[in-house]
């Protein structure tokens, strides 16, 4: 006679038979949509158009990604291993519309890709052991001083063009910020437009406040501004980014050259996969470049310091030798 355990581990047993046998039947879609991992590629998010069908019995364990399979365990498991402690960024900045902008617009890309290049050798050649790293600074969202047609003054890089620097950077093993001047639209929003390219490993974020304004103003009225709530919402929407893709972490770079670019600087967060980087912006003599950066690169939210060379308007620009007697060392140089 078989006893009441066994009885119960026979039932047991068929149970998971049964379970095992719905799994296998499950249409082999179903079974390849589950397993797929995010395209590493740049391409815009289209949301379905129906929900999705509902799980099956066995579905968490085809998933291939850990986060899917172990949603409490997302944030210990994305990677954290920031570029920034052990290199320096050398970038060139600009538009592709304009060579008023900077040098990014002001010649054809290779020929560009191969300048930078060089730039960032000489850099290589002078600080150590510490690796360099170039990268494309394009102003995506670029204000403009008349209302567009979107009501935001802003005008935007078309599609086509920012996949051309994204290919160049691909094959110049470079890094692509994307830059956002903001206008009369909210930081939350224009980052939403570019979270598709943000998925990417190489791609990182720029927010220029000088061009951030109120409903009263047009950019270039007056200076603008954004808020610490305005930078952290940026942080936020990285890290969440970086935790959904399981991607390694991101550079946030903010310009500054004014202290009331940034309001309420003290209070900005840190947020854990995001490096904030402040970018002491704005042309002049060497000199005052020089105090103006190692003040900016002094405050308590400068996780990382930045600063811009302007090749047309500085009057004596510093060479790299100046660039790296800085005191902190620059994270990243943008030459515009």
């Amino acid at each position: 006679m078989v006893s009441a355990h066994g009885r119960f581990s026979i039932l047991l047993l068929c149970a998971l038979a049964a379970l095992i046998a719905i799994a296998v039947a499950a249409p082999s879609h179903d079974r390849a949509k589950a397993a797929a991992r995010p395209a590493a590629a740049v391409q815009r998010v289209v949301l379905p158009s129906t929900p999705i069908d509902p799980p099956r019995p066995l579905q968490p364990l085809w998933l291939t990604e850990l986060p899917a399979r172990f949603p409490s365990m997302t944030s210990l498991l994305a990677p954290r291993f920031s570029i920034l402690p052990d290199h320096q960024i050398v970038s060139y900045y600009g538009n592709p519309y304009t060579d008023l902008m900077g040098i990014l617009g002001a010649g054809d890309l290779d020929s560009m890709a191969d300048a930078l290049e060089r730039q960032a050798a000489r850099y290589d050649a002078l600080n150590g052991p510490r690796d360099v790293i170039p990268a494309i600074h394009l102003v995506y969202a670029v204000a403009q001083p008349y209302p567009t047609d979107n009501g935001l003054y802003l005008q935007y890089v078309d599609e086509a063009a920012v996949l051309r620097y994204f290919a160049l950077a691909e094959e110049r093993d470079m890094l692509l910020f994307l830059d956002l001047q903001i206008g009369r639209s909210t930081v939350k929003d224009e980052v939403t437009k570019v979270l598709p390219f943000l998925r990417n490993p190489r791609v990182h974020l720029a927010l220029d406040p000088e061009f951030a304004v109120d409903g009263k103003d047009a950019p270039g009225d007056v200076i603008g501004s954004l808020s610490a709530e305005d930078i952290d919402t940026a942080q936020s929407m990285l890290q969440d980014l970086i935790i959904a893709e399981r991607l390694p972490p991101k550079i946030l770079m903010v310009h500054q050259f004014l202290d009331g670019m940034v309001r309420g600087g003290e209070s900005i967060s840190q947020y854990q996969g995001v490096d904030l980087v402040i970018d002491m912006d704005g042309f002049g003599s060497a000199a005052v470049k020089r105090a103006t950066y190692e003040e900016y690169a002094g405050r308590t939210y400068a996780a990382y310091a930045a600063i811009k060379l302007f090749f047309d308007y500085d009057t004596d620009l510093m060479s790299e030798q100046d660039v790296l007697f800085l005191n902190p060392t620059p994270a990243v140089v943008i030459y515009q």
